[in-house]
């Protein structure tokens, strides 16, 4: 049997910058051919895409930020977000309230009372949509906010808790009434510029971070059981091989390691069992034309189009396309059961290649290259009972001395940055021990 003193399930993000900063006494198990997770990048006809959907880097952390981008050395550049919101065939700049202006006039107003003459904006809020009818009004919430939400949760936001709201900065009045009367202000500027890898995708920085690892990377070594043994951790993959480990790191998402983990507590399979997720449905497009869009996402609120954000690789890097082409990726939340995620990849292509033509994004001629990716771990959903089941899922696993970290294994929407910054307090801690 082979020994290390720590183990790491999975070779995403968080797994592998954890590794780099542990020794060399350390495994890394992939049950893919190559490392990247939720990270990983699809190169293919000389477009690149972010399988998983667009990543970018940018960061509070400041810290995190910065050893993110020295990872990748020579092989990164910088941009600024050029995010829009298609409504009612305009494009809208992100996010909607600094941009009012550029509404229909009878929407514009309809948004500018709704914030101004607002009834609930003394309210104490109990979910999501009434988060948003505090903060907004009723214009805004009702014909960007709530059905943007919906469709990106695919989930009722009056079933949805307040853990995100964190994330949503809060408009100053002053530039909601601005943005009305078509003065320029822009929101979310920790967000306005971002850095992100040359070539390669955004999987590039999890093998920026792979160099730095002294311990093994095992790809193609799917974990098929996990057990406690002793004062150690016992772990089989499916080439027969069993290892043990001082110290195991799971970052597997927590539904795909409990069923595989003999003697898992009951407390976590329980609470785990009512923590929700999306599933998530990305298309790749590639075009023989370039119209020069210079848009890095668009925001879709409208329910009758199947996806619920575009991007634009070219606007991350160049090198994600060909010479004179483009590309798009066209994002859909979906869950088993809900007819989309059983819609083949060609039906789910077409409606979205339609979708597309109709909001005169591309021309379907043009398209020659198309593939659709599909995720079952997509996003957490933090619904109403969210922070009680995670809070107690998480104790129950901690309480055996098995480290969770990462997106799903932690189940908590957290970006790549946060799960750098995660990885780094959890060597810390390893280290110290």
């Amino acid at each position: 049997m082979i020994h290390k003193r720590i183990g790491i399930l999975g070779g995403g993000i968080s797994g592998i910058a954890l590794a780099a900063h542990l020794g060399p006494d350390v495994d890394v198990l992939e049950k893919r051919s190559r490392i990247g997770g939720l990270c990983g990048a699809i190169i293919e006809n000389g477009f690149t895409f972010d399988a998983a959907g667009p990543h970018i880097m940018f960061s509070k952390n400041k810290p995190v930020l910065q050893l993110m981008i020295d990872v990748l050395g020579d092989n990164v550049r910088q941009g600024r977000r050029e995010n829009r919101i298609w409504f009612k065939g305009r494009l809208v700049k992100y996010p909607f309230e600094n941009d009012l202006a550029s509404l229909p006039k009878e929407d514009n107003f309809d948004c500018i009372y709704g914030y101004i003459v607002n009834p609930r904006a003394n309210d104490t809020p109990a979910n999501l949509a009434d988060w948003s009818y505090m903060t907004f009004g009723a214009g805004i919430s009702d014909k960007y906010f709530i059905p943007y939400n919906r469709k990106i949760w695919n989930y009722d936001p009056q079933k949805i808790g307040l853990e995100f709201v964190s994330r949503i900065p809060k408009p100053p009045m002053e530039d909601v009434l601005k943005s009305s009367i078509g003065i320029a202000t822009e929101g979310y500027l920790h967000q306005l510029y971002f850095s992100y890898p040359i070539e390669g995708g955004f999987e590039s920085i999890v093998h920026g971070f792979a160099k730095r690892v002294s311990g093994e990377l095992h790809t193609n070594c799917r974990v098929v059981s996990v057990a406690r043994d002793g004062q150690r951790w016992r772990v089989a993959t499916d080439d027969g091989t069993e290892r043990s480990y001082d110290t195991l790191v799971s970052t597997l998402p927590i539904h795909e390691l409990l069923p595989i983990w003999d003697g898992a507590p009951v407390e976590a399979i329980e609470w785990a069992g009512r923590l929700r997720y999306n599933s998530l449905i990305n298309l790749l497009i590639g075009c023989n034309e370039d119209r020069g869009y210079p848009y890095t996402a668009v925001y879709i609120p409208d329910p009758e189009i199947i996806f619920h954000r575009i991007s634009f690789p070219k606007a991350f890097s160049e090198r994600c396309v060909p010479e004179g082409s483009s590309s798009i990726m066209a994002e859909i939340t979906t869950n088993e059961g809900d007819g989309i995620w059983e819609m083949s990849d060609d039906e789910i292509l077409d409606r979205a290649i339609g979708d597309l033509a109709k909001t005169e994004f591309l021309d379907p001629a043009r398209v020659v290259y198309r593939r659709a990716v599909r995720f079952l771990y997509g996003y957490p959903v933090y619904d109403l009972e969210y922070r009680s089941n995670v809070e107690r899922m998480r104790k129950a696993v901690a309480d055996t001395g098995l480290h969770l970290l990462g997106r799903f294994a932690q189940f908590d929407y957290i970006n790549s940055d946060v799960c750098v910054e995660r990885a780094l307090a959890l060597a810390e801690t390893l280290s110290a021990a």
